[in-house]
């Protein structure tokens, strides 16, 4: 007869018809702030001459975003702040790539679209040991 009774055979009325929670004003006040994604995944791929990098910034307007080389890192930092009446919103995030050796600084680029994408590339410089191993092979003609 126990078995008659358990949750298995009658559940509980909650878990048949769950009852619509109420909107907490905490909630409504931070459902922005949990509805962000945690992280921006960043595109890097490599071309024949060149390393592009691509992060989605399209919750920054282009005076926030900035791009650095510090070292050998490129650096992306983007930085947003307001404030209403009702409290104040503060947004930011950094994005570090290690450049490769042979990745010419001076040749980085950054485009932003009108989506939101920020693109960066970067020249690769050819190895200066694959330009000494290239040599010329004459071609001789045989007569028979």
């Amino acid at each position: 007869m126990a078995l008659l009774f358990s949750e298995a055979l009658f559940p509980q009325r909650s878990a048949l018809c769950p009852r619509r929670r109420s909107r907490d004003p905490f909630d409504v006040l931070f459902s922005d702030l949990f509805a962000m994604e945690p992280s921006r995944p960043a595109e890097i791929s490599k071309e024949d001459d060149a390393l592009k990098f691509s992060v989605d910034v399209a919750d920054f307007k282009p005076e926030e975003l900035e791009v650095n080389v510090v070292g050998d890192t490129l650096v992306v930092e983007a930085k947003h702040s307001s404030e209403s009446e009702s409290g104040s919103v503060e947004r930011q995030f950094v994005q570090k790539v290690l450049l490769p050796e042979n990745v010419d600084p001076e040749s980085i680029q950054s485009i932003l679209d009108a989506s939101g994408k920020l693109s960066i590339a970067a020249r690769i410089k050819k190895s200066e040991a694959v330009e000494e191993q290239k040599r010329k092979i004459p071609i001789s003609f045989k007569n028979q």
